[in-house]
């Protein structure tokens, strides 16, 4: 957003602000705001170097700018304590278990810290209305992309991924509000940048004398309101009333120096706006679904009793600056995994966890030295000015209470903060003003550190550069990730990515070396003990020597570390085909693996019918609490008798309504009737969209024009346990359309990233090798792949119909039926 633009006497004057003036400052502050401080940093390998680049050599002629004019860092009352938060970040980073990822990590703090100073120059000197101007630009920057994102969303514009369908052509009115989050790419994040925002720009509205501007900023203040309630952050909601909140109380406790017009106006509207975001939160409390919310607030206490373990563990230095995802890996607990943490969702936690408590003590030494310089210029202004201040301490309030249940270290959000920070200690200059200055060598170890990093980070990307390769290029993706290794050593992620295409290699190998592969993954696992996705591939490599008893043992470990991938249905069955376990321990594994499924399925697959033991499993599973619809739905692919006792005679919940009309549909074969009760089940739980498919089953030869549009709001409110596409080649009349429906009929399959992310900043592609991926969704959910199979084979496109079959099984492994009718295509 802001970031240098010494626009004084300096030499970046002159290269940024004569040359390209404020103009050139906007496209500095979006590029830092939307592109190089946002997740396109990690995404977009070229962005990740010009980041580096651009960052590197602006702070460098800021720097040398100043001390070749016998200038140095400006003074300000919070220059010690931030000495000692770098010292304190400096120790951890040596003491962490990652010293090369926390040190790259920290990069981005300490050009934080030099950004804060380039914005008190700022001021100091006069410009603080540009900064401002610029930040106001920014807000209605998140304005445009969040409107561009609800016109995708609701005219199915296509301009965004998903929207290439809008309520506007299928229902009219939607049937749920969309969660923005473009602008910042994860609503969360989006909020975290509203709350002070908002605060901000509707506390200069009231400063401002030009009616004109007043409107401005009043309905960007309200826009941006609107796009935090459509977050459906309640972190952001608690936020904003919090900050509210600290603002009328700070204009109350001068309300004897104000105008009585001006005083109410304040109070009344600020009590206003704060009585509508209650409301609001509410609101989006009761609509939001409480199973992911139970799951993710449980997620969250978790996340907070691992920080106060990591403290106790490590008082004095804290587990290493920036690294508490790395070691929540080991803290969590396994029932509750979500491989994407990188923080403790609550700032002073997750302080104390990376810092220890030399961390939470000179934080206190910042915070309470912030508040002191604050409440000195405050009491020194008058008017306006001092409400500005009380604006800016107000929307620093709200992000603290924010950052009780989330930790915003982005780029975006930091430099707003900062911003804050910058103007609520700093009292606005004059160009021709001379500020004190620290001493020069502060300047020169700062300007030492900005081209060290500099030149590491070269080498960084160099490494990064052949690694990316190594992601695309299969012919010498193993040299390529050699070499990155070789280059960047210390980075553990180009160690896994050896094993990983050794064991690719291995199993695809005509002549495989099983050995190889396992000692490379030997090393990785030493090196990363964490990694789940290692460990079950170790497994399948174990079995290739016919070692079943370390594939246990690594399937076990597997399972210890996340519940939610392959590991517990893997071990349950190597368990019980070699007698290794006490039956009501396969009998739990096998339950787990259909609970925490590493896919979405329901356990419909005869896979989970093949022994008694998975049977048991599925019993309990059905036992265990499940929704009547979803009993539905398994029992009647095995037990028809039981299914049919859940038929209500008198329909009363949505459950019960479906249930009725899927029996009258598949068993009575009674379209006209199965559509009455699915409408019925429709109307007690409309944003359901599983029911809208249900129903256009039942439209399918009698109402083709209302069973698309019931498909086009399935697809729209996405659906769980029904597939759209399936019955949309059963709809579709052209050849081409079929086959495009029905290769696209099941959901992708999807590999997770998020481990890579989470320790090293970087995409992977680590998937699970074939022989222990998920269970598949069943023979009837797979059948629109078999026709594509079959008819290729019709045709005489036997090729075509090896690859339908091999798509099958990659996507399912379990479904013999495919691998016979492969077999008979290939050979054994």
């Amino acid at each position: 957003m802001l970031v240098f633009q010494n626009t004084n006497i300096y030499m970046i004057e002159r290269v940024v602000m004569r040359r390209f003036g404020r103009i050139g400052f906007i496209f500095l502050a979006i590029y830092l705001v939307f592109i190089g401080g946002s997740a396109y940093y990690t995404l977009l390998f070229p962005v990740r170097v010009l980041h580096h680049i651009l960052l590197t050599v602006l702070l460098a002629l800021w720097l040398f700018g100043r001390l070749r004019r016998g200038q140095s860092l400006p003074v300000t009352p919070l220059n010690l304590p931030l000495l000692a938060v770098v010292a304190v970040w400096l120790v951890s980073v040596l003491a962490s278990a990652d010293v090369r990822m926390s040190f790259e990590n920290l990069w981005f703090q300490l050009v934080h810290v030099l950004i804060f100073f380039v914005l008190v120059d700022m001021i100091q000197h006069g410009r603080q209305r540009l900064l401002l101007e610029t930040q106001f630009m920014l807000g209605a920057a998140v304005i445009f992309l969040s409107g561009l994102e609800l016109a995708s969303w609701y005219f199915g514009l296509g301009i965004l991924p998903g929207t290439q369908l809008g309520w506007a052509s299928v229902a009219g009115a939607p049937l749920v509000l969309p969660r923005l989050s473009l602008a910042m790419n994860i609503s969360t994040l989006l909020a975290g940048y509203l709350v002070p925002l908002i605060i901000l720009t509707g506390g200069w509205a009231l400063t401002v004398r030009r009616r004109d501007y007043q409107a401005v900023l009043g309905i960007l203040a309200g826009l941006l309101l609107i796009i935090l309630l459509l977050t459906g952050s309640r972190g952001g909601m608690i936020g904003i009333v919090a900050g509210t909140g600290a603002f009328i109380a700070l204009r109350l406790s001068q309300s004897g120096r104000l105008t009585a017009r001006l005083s109410g106006r304040v109070i009344i509207g600020t009590a206003m706006f704060a009585g509508v975001v209650l409301v609001a939160l509410f609101l989006i409390w009761s609509v939001s679904d409480s199973g992911t919310r139970d799951f993710g607030d449980a997620g969250r206490v978790d996340m907070w009793r691992s920080a106060i373990a990591m403290t106790s563990d490590h008082p004095l230095t804290g587990v290493g600056a920036t690294l508490f995802g790395r070691a929540f890996r080991d803290y969590r607990d396994p029932a509750l995994v979500q491989d994407k943490l990188v923080s403790a969702h609550n700032v002073y936690l997750n302080t104390a966890a990376e810092n220890g408590l030399p961390g939470i003590l000179v934080s206190l030494w910042l915070g309470l030295t912030f508040v002191g310089a604050w409440w000195h210029l405050r009491q020194a202004a008058g008017g306006g000015y001092q409400l500005r201040l009380d604006t800016t301490f107000a929307g620093l309030a709200g992000m603290g209470i924010h950052s009780l249940v989330d930790v915003f270290t982005i780029t975006p959000i930091v430099l707003l903060m900062l911003l804050l920070v910058a103007y609520s200690i700093t009292r606005p200059g004059s160009r021709l003003d001379n500020p004190p200055q620290t001493p020069r060598w502060i300047t020169v170890m700062a300007l030492l550190v900005v081209l060290g990093y500099g030149v590491w980070l070269i080498q960084l990307d160099r490494a990064q550069s052949v690694y990316q390769n190594s992601l695309s290029n299969t012919e010498t993706a193993l040299t390529d990730a050699i070499e990155a290794a070789q280059l960047d050593p210390a980075l553990n992620l180009y160690t896994l990515q050896i094993a990983y295409l050794t064991g690719q290699d291995a199993l695809t190998s005509s002549n495989p070396d099983i050995e190889t592969a396992i000692a490379a993954y030997e090393t990785a696992l030493e090196r990363e003990p964490t990694w789940d996705t290692g460990w079950i591939n170790l497994a399948v490599l174990a079995l290739q020597q016919g070692n079943a008893t370390h594939a246990l043992e690594y399937l076990d470990t597997a399972r210890q570390i996340n519940y939610f991938n392959t590991a517990n249905l893997y071990w349950a069955v190597l368990a019980e085909t070699n007698h290794a376990a006490p039956d009501d321990e396969i009998i739990a594994a096998y339950q787990s693996a259909i609970t925490r499924r590493a896919n979405r399925f329901l356990p419909l697959a005869d896979f989970w019918r093949a022994t008694p033991l998975r049977q048991a499993a599925l019993e309990a599973y059905i036992a265990d609490d499940l929704p009547l619809d979803l009993q539905y739905r398994v029992l009647s692919t095995f037990d028809a008798e039981r299914a049919t006792a859940l038929v209500s005679a008198a329909p009363q919940t949505a459950a019960e309504w479906w249930v009725a009309g899927e029996y009258t549909l598949t068993v009575e074969n009674d379209p006209a009737a199965a559509i009455q009760y699915f409408s019925q089940a429709i109307a007690l739980r409309p944003t359901y969209g599983d029911y809208y498919v249900s129903r256009a089953r039942a439209e399918l030869h009698t109402d083709p024009a209302s069973a698309w549009q019931d498909l086009d709001i399935a697809t729209l409110l996405t659906t769980a346990d029904e597939y759209p596409n399936a019955v949309r080649a059963d709809l579709a009349n052209i050849p081409e359309d079929i086959f495009m429906y029905r290769a696209n009929a099941l959901p992708p399959r999807q590999v997770r990233q998020e481990f890579a992310a989470t320790l090293y900043g970087r995409t992977a592609q680590f998937d699970v090798y074939p022989g222990m991926r998920p269970v598949g969704p069943g023979r009837v959910a797979m059948q629109p792949w078999y026709a594509v199979a079959e008819e290729r084979l019709a045709s005489g496109d036997r090729e075509g119909a090896i690859t339908a079959y091999r798509a099958i099984l990659d996507y399912a492994p379990d479904e013999q039926e495919a691998r016979e009718a492969l077999a008979a295509l290939t050979g054994p």
